[in-house]
């Protein structure tokens, strides 16, 4: 009973309805025998009229709650606190779930981009929500699914997709060669990330070749974690193509910036290092999430 009354004291003063699951099936290659994925939906407590929503995506680490018998990361546990506070509803994905998957399994982890996008077709079909205002966010591996979002694969098949998105700390060191996007972008980068900043200003810089709304914020003094207290350390890191970063192409090949060829292998063995980075005081992890949700806010409109 003790336990109830917190639960829904805490609830009460985010302003945050009880949250309801949902699980449905997302086929992946990778995991061809558990497509299941699981999503915590949170709703205000005071709802007037239909919702916008934001889909989040966690990073390779599930450190920030428990989601039934699931788990997401911190940075999507405080965009559903700030998303609810600015009136939001907040679909969080764990897109490990009931998948082996050890967060140095850098090349084990799943498509989540597709999770996102068949979860987006679900909310579509959901009275309670505005099928025109979903927004799309994620942190570190979740970031990388939101780069997803700017080739021709997925904008051929989506012309009508996101309202907005934003990507936490991207690695930037492969992705997807842009096209002209119907929805503007955010990336935001730690001054000291060791997923270095180089490599997201050239994606920046082609994105904004196509004509594309996007920008970058940097926060002085921050790492990966959005922290203050960071350091480089050993771990395994797809941060190894800096300064030139790998371009994937609409019809499957891919090439380096600097237009050199590269086979996949290749790329894995290039870009993909034993630096990482360590330090989780979290000191500027709120400004990253304010920014992320004003940032949709603004672009309810």
């Amino acid at each position: 009973m003790i336990r109830f009354f917190l639960i829904f004291y805490f609830l009460m003063t985010l302003n945050i309805s009880a949250a309801e699951y949902l699980k449905f099936n997302s086929p992946d290659n990778k995991f061809p025998n558990n497509p299941e994925v699981l999503v915590e939906i949170s709703l205000p407590k005071e709802i007037k009229g239909k919702l916008p929503i934001i889909i989040t995506q966690h990073g390779s680490t599930r450190d920030g709650k428990k989601i039934e018998d699931g788990a997401i990361d911190e940075y999507s546990k405080r965009i559903i606190e700030e998303g609810i506070k600015q009136g939001f509803a907040v679909a969080a994905i764990d897109a490990f779930y009931k998948k082996e998957i050890k967060s140095t399994d850098k090349n084990l982890f799943p498509n989540a981009t597709i999770y996102a996008n068949n979860l987006r077709k679900i909310l579509v079909e959901d009275g309670r929500f505005d099928k025109n205002k979903i927004f799309y966010t994620g942190f570190s591996y979740g970031a990388e699914q939101v780069l997803k979002t700017i080739g021709a694969p997925f904008n051929s098949e989506n012309p009508k997709s996101w309202r907005a998105v934003v990507a936490a700390e991207p690695g930037c060191n492969s992705f997807h060669q842009p096209v002209k996007l119907n929805f503007p972008m955010l990336i935001i980068k730690g001054e000291e990330s060791h997923y270095y900043i180089e490599p997201c200003k050239i994606l920046e810089k082609e994105m904004l070749k196509k004509g594309n709304n996007v920008r970058m914020i940097v926060l002085p003094k921050a790492n990966h974690y959005f922290s203050t207290n960071g350091k480089i350390g050993k771990g395994i890191a797809v941060n190894g193509c800096r300064h030139n970063p790998i371009i994937r192409k609409s019809d499957g090949t891919q090439q380096m910036y600097d237009g050199s060829k590269i086979s996949k292998k290749e790329a894995r063995r290039k870009c993909i290092t034993s630096e990482s980075g360590k330090g989780k005081n979290r000191k500027k992890l709120n400004e990253a999430v304010k920014l992320t949700v004003d940032y949709f806010k603004d672009n309810l409109n």
